[in-house]
């Protein structure tokens, strides 16, 4: 008796799981279809500097991979990583341009929220501003020695070519010694 009442009970769990699966999943739709016919919540204060925070972090985090991964990685996964960055940059500027008055007051306050740091510039009674310099006229190659300025390799022809030994000749110093050699070298002493 005791096995029929154990397989019984099995039998209705299983019918009591399927329907528990179902409830939830009537339930579920029902839910995604409430959440459709709402309202977006409206933007208080701390609700605009956290999405600031959110899409900035987001924007740092793309800077960061593209910038690390630009020499790295090449077509596809290039791509998708430029994408990334910028759609970040722009999800960030129309998050900013899309702010009515009071909201940009908002969020100026949290992004200028400490003073700028004058305390070399009043300390030697500097303008904060810097010295404007205009260039005009063209300048030297500040790096250019004088024999690099006056020669002439337009008509050079010349290849080089040797082998790290003759280089080794040319400059007059002794060649390193090779790996192994250098571990014995290193074990005498």
């Amino acid at each position: 008796m005791n096995a029929r009442h154990n397989n019984n009970d099995k039998n209705n769990s299983g019918g009591n799981q399927q329907r528990r699966n179902n409830n939830r999943k009537r339930n579920n739709h029902n839910k995604r279809s409430q959440n459709k016919n709402r309202r977006p919540k409206s933007l208080t204060p701390a609700r605009i500097i956290q999405k600031y925070d959110n899409l900035m972090e987001q924007h740092i985090i793309a800077r960061k991979k593209y910038f690390e991964l630009h020499a790295r990685v090449k077509g596809k996964q290039l791509d998708k990583i430029e994408q990334n960055f910028n759609k970040t940059l722009h999800d960030l500027r129309n998050f900013e341009n899309g702010l009515k008055d009071w909201q940009r007051e908002v969020l100026a306050e949290k992004i200028n929220a400490y003073p700028l740091d004058r305390q070399y510039s009043s300390t030697h009674d500097l303008k904060p501003v810097g010295d404007e310099v205009s260039f005009s006229g063209d300048f030297e190659d500040p790096h250019l020695l004088s024999t690099q300025k006056e020669a002439d390799y337009q008509n050079d022809t010349e290849e080089s070519s040797g082998s790290m030994d003759d280089y080794y000749a040319y400059k007059g110093i002794d060649p390193p010694l090779p790996v192994e050699e250098e571990k014995k070298e290193n074990r005498k002493h």
